[in-house]
């Protein structure tokens, strides 16, 4: 690949623990610049890290914005609604996406215009729209999940 009248920065080893795999292709930023979490956001993970660490996979589907997309090893795959994504639980909530889940600490989540970040991109969320136009946003909710 050819990318002209640009450049990326390497990041320094201390950038790559800030911002996972992604760091590597993180956009400079002054040293003194922190990237600030919401406490919506900071809210959002504790109530995804109580529900994942006791099993509550009703509180879990209640935390996911529908329909979702879930970028699985056989492609991409859309679900609509709760019952859809509960008949596939354990193949959309592998061991992987609940390690990122319950190992991720608040001062340590990835945040960019897309959403927030969980672990190396297992899960995605943001506040989710409540009209067509997304002209108002509602709860944080899981946007994308990549098992």
């Amino acid at each position: 690949m050819v990318v002209t009248g640009s450049r990326i920065r390497r990041a320094a080893p201390s950038d790559q623990s800030k911002s996972g795999r992604f760091g590597a292709f993180a956009a400079p930023r002054a040293e003194d610049e922190a990237v600030e979490v919401s406490a919506d956001d900071r809210a959002f993970l504790s109530r995804l890290q109580t529900a994942v660490r006791s099993g509550d996979r009703r509180s879990i589907l209640r935390l996911i914005a529908f329909p979702v997309r879930v970028n699985g090893p056989s492609g991409v795959r859309f679900y609509r609604d709760e019952k859809s994504v509960e008949r596939d639980f354990d193949q959309v909530f592998t061991p992987k996406v609940v390690h990122a889940i319950l190992d991720q600490r608040p001062d340590r989540l990835f945040t960019r215009d897309q959403g927030v970040m969980i672990g190396d991109g297992e899960v995605w969320f943001s506040a989710s729209c409540t009209d067509t136009e997304c002209s108002t946003t509602g709860p944080v909710r899981i946007t994308s999940i990549n098992p």
